[in-house]
Order: C-alpha cells, then structure tokens, then sequence
C-alpha cells in the first residue's frame, strides 16, 4: 500500500468525505469555489446522495424531481420513501470532473434527515481506507 497515493479527510465522529454539490440548473453547495463540505459516509445507506428536505428544495432538486420516489428497505423491515432527482457530486480534492448520481430526499418530514449522507452507491466508486487511528478516511488513487 506504500505504493498508493492518497487523499484524506480528517473526521471526528463519523468517516466523511469532502464534497460539493451540484443541481440541475448548475447552482452549487457550499458557496465559494474553494468550499467544500465534509459529508458522512453511511453504509447501511444504499442509494447515493441523500439530503436534508430542506437543502434539496434550497438546490432547486425539487423542479428536476423524478415522478414516482424510490423506496428503500431500513435495517428495521420497514421502508422509508425517498423523492429522487438528478445531480452531481464534485470532490475537489480528488478530480474536476463531476460525479452524476441520483439525490435522494425524505417525502415525509417525520422522516428527513439532519445531514447530508454519502451512501454505498457512491463509495463503491473508490477505494477507500479507513484510518480509525488516525480519525481520516483515504481514497487511494
């Protein structure tokens, strides 16, 4: 593995990765070209991109909205219904070309969460290392 290059982020209390995000109409999350927000990495998630209702609507994911929502299976038995869209994912870090994925959000608010999540879909893009030690999560190049 000495042989491998790698960039990392540092995290505190759950692995993350630095990230921006990007809608359908070309407007971007967080603002500032050099910005990036640190994002949790969810393995129990099995979509893409999943954001808080109220970021997915401040993007504008909203008007890009797929008509039916996605559904997925939660560790409990039941299921959770997801409003879906199409974006993109910028990692400045690691490359300029975007990422397309699939934006998932809550359709019930009971139901929505607190932060932005990164789920499997994603991370199996990458190979990626988790430095429990030294609290940073890798992705090796």
């Amino acid at each position: 593995m000495a042989d491998e290059e790698e960039i990392s982020w540092p995290y505190t209390n759950a692995p993350c990765l630095g990230i921006r995000l990007k809608a359908g109409d070309g407007e971007e999350y967080p603002l500032g070209l050099d910005n990036e927000e640190l994002v949790m990495i969810d393995t129990g998630y099995d979509g893409e991109l999943c954001l808080p209702g109220y970021l997915y609507e401040e993007l504008g994911f909203n008007m890009w909205e797929e008509p039916e929502p996605d559904e997925f299976g939660l560790a409990d038995g039941s299921s959770i219904c997801l409003k879906a869209a199409q974006g993109y994912i910028l990692i400045p870090k690691l490359t300029l070309d975007p990422f397309h994925v699939r934006v998932h959000s809550a359709c019930e608010e009971d139901q929505d969460t607190d932060e932005i999540i990164i789920g499997v879909k994603f991370i199996k893009r990458f190979k990626l290392l988790l430095d429990g030690p030294a609290t940073k999560v890798s992705v090796l190049l």
